[in-house]
């Protein structure tokens, strides 16, 4: 290869704009994609050969395909326009479509989505079945047959995550979960095993909400969450406060076949016979440890887990006794600390990357667990502000590691406002919103399509043949879905710029009518914004202080995905956010004029017109949505 051509390697994390062009090629002249991609190209970027996985042991055989290269030059161009023609969007009917595609794709018996191998794919499936719980499910006017459906969608979420807790994805020992190929039963293959903290923990803490708090299963979501935000600051987080993408591959490399038997998670029975001593045999029957290891060999090619046994827990032996639970803590502490200490560790990809969550405000009620997040979160973006964001600009770069990656695509500002919005609800520090709305103004400057509507998924770039449109969700939302979510919010929080915000979320509709149309399921994740519009936003502005009022525990705590929250500190107005919201302005000079503080209380502002304070609790409980 280095004889005959100039090899490049690309990092579809750093360059997704890259990936994502050149894989609609190899998808266009074969048929299908996948991941090791090689791509041939002319000197002038052209691609005239590509394929997917070349065995090592084979000789260079992909189809060159039956399309020319023009021709899928203009399939490609052809599909990153989507049709702005104007589209009659039924919201609730498309939302209805994908709920009733889940639900025929959803396993009963082992939770998740289709056959195996199984991909836990959250923006497609959980995320959307939680916004379309909230949608019928707290309406005093759903019908019974939408109540059912509500209901169903609830119970297919809740499943799933309560199997992945349960199932071999969760590493019992250290903490986490792994992204990975599910098997029908929960078991996995090794075809793919990387901790990552990019989707399990943060859309779990919404089903947490939408159960009574008599609910087992809520006890469990809360275990996932705080166990999974416990890994994230112990094992994914930089000395300089920044969060890390994920921890690769546990396997060690082909050439070093002997070091594989200490692979990272892997305990086999007789080590655990000799770590854990007298604890040994409760602990291996309560997590299914088995001789031969019980993961089906069929899904290990390689031998490699033959031994071994999948971490299981098996809450199905019913509950016990507070001594067994000290056992069991006990001997995951001593797993643990052996592992550590013994076995290599995953390589860590370092690449720091802008994620935060709602978990701080869901574990409200858990003092110590809430302040936690709330740190890794702020720490977080005190880091991607330090080193990604450059302030005399307003621009993002796309990761870091040991200096600024590429410039940042449209998903890095998307997700970076969402969770910045995420963090102001959370912690009522103003300068998140205020930083959340000058980046929303940059992504519009250099993403934002004028004439045809919606967002390019890359800026500008003279090596990219074409920029393209993507609202398809993956493993995580897309950027034009977590996008419309943004604007909507926005629209509340700068109040004052309200029709431009709606006019580009509407954009963003618009341009992609057809395709929500003809595949709703694809763009699960807008559809949910869009079904949060149709019902409406409820703007929520709390006084009192951000850290804590019963009021502002009551509004927390319960999933409210249509909500807006601003905080008005009497001691501490907004007075910046208030220039751009007039309501809130409105407030605070009410506070300049000398009158007396006011109580701690709640307003509720529907299509901008605002109700009187609501100060007791319980008048407040009843103006929110009961998913009872």
């Amino acid at each position: 290869m280095n004889n005959y051509y100039v090899n490049i390697k690309v990092d579809r994390e750093e360059r997704p704009d890259v990936d994502r062009l050149y894989m609609m090629f190899l998808q266009g002249i074969s048929g299908g994609g996948g991941w090791p991609m090689s791509i041939w190209l002319t000197p002038e970027l052209h691609p005239f050969f590509a394929g997917a996985d070349f065995a090592q042991s084979s000789p260079l055989s992909q189809k060159r395909g039956k399309k020319t290269r023009s021709a899928v030059g203009n399939l490609v161009s052809k599909a990153s326009k989507p049709s702005n023609r104007p589209h009659i969007i039924h919201v609730r009917n498309l939302a209805t479509n994908v709920f009733e595609r889940l639900q025929k794709r959803f396993d009963s018996a082992n939770g998740g989505f289709g056959t195996a191998p199984k991909f836990p794919s959250i923006s497609q499936t959980t995320y959307f079945l939680s916004r379309f719980t909230a949608y019928h499910l707290g309406d005093a006017n759903t019908s019974p047959q939408d109540l059912d459906k509500a209901k169903a969608a609830r119970d297919m979420a809740l499943k799933t995550m309560t199997k992945i807790y349960n199932g071999g994805i969760r590493d019992v020992v250290g903490g986490g979960s792994l992204d990975t190929l599910l098997m029908r039963d929960g078991t996995f293959p090794t075809s793919k095993r990387c901790f990552t903290i990019r989707d399990t923990p943060f859309f779990r803490p919404e089903l947490y909400q939408l159960l009574p708090s008599s609910s087992q299963e809520r006890v469990t979501l809360g275990l996932m969450a705080k166990d999974i935000i416990s890994y994230v600051g112990k094992d994914l987080t930089s000395p300089e406060g920044g969060s890390t993408a994920l921890k690769t591959r546990t396997r060690c490399p082909r050439t070093t076949a002997p070091s594989r038997k200490r692979a990272h998670l892997r305990v086999d029975r007789p080590a655990m016979d000799e770590l854990l001593g007298p604890d040994a045999e409760l602990f291996k029957y309560h997590f299914g440890v088995e001789q031969d290891g019980n993961c089906d060999p069929r899904h290990d090619i390689q031998g490699e887990l033959k031994g071994q046994a999948v971490d299981e827990t098996a809450q199905q032996f019913g509950r016990l006794e507070e001594e067994a639970q000290t056992i069991l803590a006990r001997s995951l502490a001593t797993l643990r600390d052996f592992r550590d200490k013994n076995r290599p560790r995953p390589h860590l990809d370092d690449k720091v990357i802008s994620g935060l969550s709602r978990a701080s405000e869901v574990f409200f009620h858990k003092v110590e667990v809430s302040r936690e997040v709330l740190k890794l979160a702020e720490n977080s973006a005190a880091f991607v502000r330090r080193n990604l964001y450059d302030e005399a600009s307003g621009t993002l770069s796309r990761s870091f590691r040991e200096g600024k990656g590429p410039v940042g695509q449209a998903d890095d500002y998307a997700f970076l406002i969402q969770g910045l919005l995420d963090l102001y609800e959370a912690g009522g520090k103003e300068e998140y919103a205020l930083w959340a709305i000058r980046l929303q103004a940059k992504q519009d400057e250099l993403f934002y399509d004028p004439e045809g509507g919606g967002y390019f998924a890359s800026a500008p770039d003279e090596h990219i043949l074409i920029r393209m449109k993507d609202a398809q969700d993956g493993a995580e939302p897309s950027a034009a879905s977590i996008t419309l979510s943004n604007l909507q919010r926005l629209s509340h929080f700068d109040a004052d710029s309200h029709t431009a915000y709606s006019e580009k979320a509407q954009s963003i509709v618009i341009s992609n009518g057809q395709i929500l149309n003809k595949a709703p399921f694809v763009s699960s994740a807008m559809l949910s914004a869009a079904l949060m519009a149709d019902k409406g936003y409820m703007q929520f502005i709390h006084t009192g202080s951000p850290h804590g009022t019963p009021l502002l525990q009551t509004v927390r705590t319960t999933f409210i995905p249509n909500r807006v929250l601003i905080h008005l500190d009497p001691t501490n107005p907004p007075r910046e956010l208030a220039k751009v919201n007039s309501a809130l302005q409105s407030l605070i000079e009410g506070l300049d004029k000398g009158e007396a503080p006011p109580r701690p209380g709640v307003r509720i502002c529907e299509n901008f017109a605002c109700g009187l304070p609501i100060t007791e609790v319980s008048e407040l409980s009843a103006k929110l949505p009961r998913y009872e």
